[in-house]
């Protein structure tokens, strides 16, 4: 490890493909909670409040999950050119993994209520 002008120590090449390689899964995470929510609503297409009174919170995730995981992994990606060198730079696709999880989890539990 060496030390830029800042002392910032700067990672190995072996973190930096790490690194690379958690952001450019972000793109595969976010197609994945794609598909689960589009999975989701087509289950519960035919659902109406009195058929299905259980899906209150998967209706409020459903857009922010569906619009939101794609611009997770562009920002995540956006983001690992500027902090990829860096040690610290795995937070950047480590933050993302979250977003994209936590909107999977908020589905699911939402679908499950």
């Amino acid at each position: 490890m060496s030390t830029d002008g800042a002392g910032v120590t700067e990672a190995t090449p072996a973190q930096r493909r790490i690194h690379w390689i958690a952001a450019l899964l972000t793109i595969i995470g976010a197609a994945v909670a794609e598909v689960v929510a589009y999975g989701l609503t087509l289950g519960v297409a035919g659902c109406t409040d009195q058929s299905c009174p259980h899906l209150g919170l998967a209706n409020a995730a459903y857009g922010p999950v569906v619009y939101g995981t794609p611009i997770v992994a562009v920002v995540a990606i956006a983001l690992s050119f500027v902090t990829a060198r860096k040690r610290w730079g795995w937070v950047v696709p480590a933050v993302a993994w979250i977003l994209i999880i936590a909107g999977l989890v908020v589905l699911y539990v939402g679908g499950q209520q």
